[in-house]
């Protein structure tokens, strides 16, 4: 049974949350300075705020993500930032927290007309795009079980509907899955009639800015597995298990070399009706195709001053059978002084193409006071001919 999509925030959420007014910042080495291997230690920061409150956190902490992003959204919408207290190396740091704009892959939008409702509905590309990963996942678990299958027929329908036919051994069987949005990021599919009548798998998808996590689970059957994909500019790093009763009946690592280099031809990676739906005039720095219906392509771009490094990544989660992309960016930003680096949420958006006319950019929750005032929440279209 699928779980509640409500959920209650957590006292800790609740607390980076109320991060306003901010009267400290401070990013600290928690090891201090005295290394010999001469290796940076762990990354912390400590903020001040409001009426005499304090929040530290370090970079092992599970919510250091989201409290850096909350300290640099309240920092970006500061009426004074000069009467924030904070050491040099801080203020360096914060101060080019203030790019999330990032020309190179938005700069076009902030001009373009902006619409306040869809033109495409997000939903009715759910099917397609899940549809192989089911077939992927269907075919895989049965082979693991002990018995070939044929995908006879597979249809997708409209909200994330789609049906399955297969020959299982010596038998045909229909499996109907239906895909749930639950939030940007999460996504459930129930896939009834699996391997035994009256049986349910349930499929649970993640998307990372450069990972997916997919967990599933037949309580009828006894199953329990999962797979996770790792993507870097080197390499994709793969795992898979899979247990049957609490036995693990199936365990496999793998890494996969990034081939994609500056001689590449994207045309070579990526359909011509797919590359609009990639940042603009941008080279990707590897591109790795994954056996159901995915492509995962991810962009570098690096702009440093005497003090600090600000890098922005890129990564496109590329559906090809939905014509659907996926983009999250986020930016590291550097000391080249004290080796101290902080991870920096700056956008994400959905790119939908009809295939004939028309692709829709849809810009979802992000952070940074220019893009969140500019961009989050609308919708721009843009002609194909």
């Amino acid at each position: 049974m699928i779980k509640s999509v409500f959920r209650q925030m957590s006292q800790e959420e609740m607390n980076i949350e109320s991060i306003e007014d901010i009267k400290m910042v401070h990013i600290y080495d928690l090891t201090g300075s005295a290394k010999p291997d001469g290796k940076y230690g762990v990354t912390s920061v400590l903020v001040s705020f409001g009426d005499n409150q304090q929040l530290n956190y370090t970079e092992n902490d599970h919510c250091f993500v989201p409290f850096v992003n909350k300290v640099f959204e309240a920092y970006n919408t500061a009426l004074d930032k000069s009467s924030i207290i904070m050491d040099e190396t801080t203020r360096q740091i914060m101060e080019a927290g203030e790019l999330p704009r990032h020309d190179s892959i938005l700069g076009g939008y902030y001009q373009a007309e902006k619409l306040d409702e869809p033109h495409f509905v997000n939903a009715s590309t759910l099917s397609k795009r899940f549809e192989p990963l089911v077939e992927y996942l269907v075919l895989g678990i049965y082979k693991t079980m002990g018995t070939e299958v044929e995908v006879i027929d597979r249809k997708s329908g409209w909200r994330g509907a789609g049906r399955l036919i297969i020959r299982a051994g010596s038998e045909n069987r229909t499996l109907y899955f239906k895909t749930f949005e639950i939030n940007d990021s999460t996504y459930s599919i129930k896939l009834n009639s699996f391997l035994v009548d009256n049986g349910d798998l349930l499929i649970n998808v993640i998307l990372y800015d450069d990972a997916l996590s997919v967990s599933y689970k037949s309580e009828s059957a006894g199953l329990e597995g999962s797979c996770s994909f790792k993507f870097g500019k080197d390499n994709l790093r793969e795992i898979q298990q899979i247990e049957k009763d609490k036995e693990q009946i199936f365990y496999d690592v793998n890494a996969y070399e990034n081939t994609f280099n500056d001689e590449s031809r994207l045309e070579d990676e990526v359909s011509k009706l797919l590359v609009g739906l990639l940042p603009e005039k941008l080279m990707p720095c590897a591109v790795y195709r994954l056996p159901f219906g995915l492509d995962y392509l991810l962009y570098d771009m690096t702009d440093s001053s005497d003090q600090v490094e600000v890098r922005t990544f890129c990564g496109v989660f590329l559906w090809r059978d939905a014509f659907c992309a996926d983009i999250r960016g986020w930016s590291t930003i550097k000391s080249l002084e004290a080796g101290l680096t902080l991870k920096n949420e700056a956008f994400r958006l959905c790119n939908i193409s009809d295939n004939r006319e028309y692709i829709q950019t849809a810009f979802l929750t992000g952070t940074g006071s220019r893009y969140k005032e500019e961009l989050e929440g609308k919708f721009v279209l843009k002609s194909l001919l």
